[in-house]
């Protein structure tokens, strides 16, 4: 192959590479236009979620248990008193395992007693109060805090996720009028829509004991709450003609 056909091929191949391909099925004696709608953007949270665990360690099972069930209360009663409902404090983990670790010396694995977590969730939707609910749990004997993100309630999800759907579908039928016009075709009823994806991503934390070591001496540790980020796309096929 001389060089001139060399160059045609690349040329080619270049080319179809950046083309964009409108494609339209064939249904029987008509034909249909797919489209993909997307929309995104952000949303202010109106739930907060506090993801505390207390830990502890004993030589026996049942020692290390009753220690964490003592500082475990402690803490509910704390939150308790701070205005936290019983309907808003959830146990999501509790676990009692047998902690071994490589002695150096006898070579083999030593037995180091018992670890007991207790992990549980904290939701509020006053997300004024999420860092003094944040000092009032460690205080009270909390000593690891997972995370704390900022969601959307059930019924403001509903909400946001109607109206990213409906921005999705506007998108999908300005694609397809623009092509439509863009191709010399009349776009007709539309044939079918699906959803495709919906995702509502909350904000969230992950360095809260750091956080609230840097903030050693403050009134509350200070927690700023981040938008929730939403996308939605949706398939739309228009009948043309």
């Amino acid at each position: 192959m001389n060089k001139i056909s060399i160059f045609l091929v690349a040329l080619l191949v270049l080319l179809t590479a950046c083309q964009t391909r409108v494609i339209m099925e064939q249904q029987g004696e008509s034909h249909t236009l797919n489209v993909q709608g997307t929309s995104e953007f952000d949303v202010a949270p109106d739930l907060a979620k506090l993801r505390f665990r207390v830990e502890t360690m004993s030589f026996t099972a049942q020692d290390a248990q009753n220690k964490n069930r003592q500082v475990a209360s402690q803490v509910m009663v704390a939150l308790s008193s701070a205005g936290v409902r019983d309907d808003e404090i959830k146990t999501s983990d509790y676990r009692v395992e047998r902690v071994q670790e490589w002695d150096g010396n006898l070579e083999r694995m030593v037995d180091k007693g018992y670890r007991v977590s207790n992990a549980f969730v904290v939701s509020t939707k006053d997300l004024s109060v999420v860092g003094s609910l944040l000092d009032v749990a460690i205080e009270a004997g909390a000593n690891n805090v997972e995370s704390i993100s900022f969601e959307l309630s059930d019924d403001k999800q509903r909400e946001v996720k109607t109206q990213a759907l409906k921005s999705a579908a506007q998108n999908a039928r300005e694609k397809a009028v623009a092509l439509a016009d863009g191709s010399g075709v009349s776009l007709g009823k539309v044939r079918s829509v699906s959803e495709n994806s919906y995702v509502a991503l909350p904000y969230a934390r992950y360095d809260v004991m750091a956080l609230k070591s840097e903030s050693a001496g403050a009134p509350s540790t200070p927690i700023s709450p981040g938008d929730v980020h939403v996308s939605a796309q949706v398939s739309l096929a228009y009948e043309v003609a």
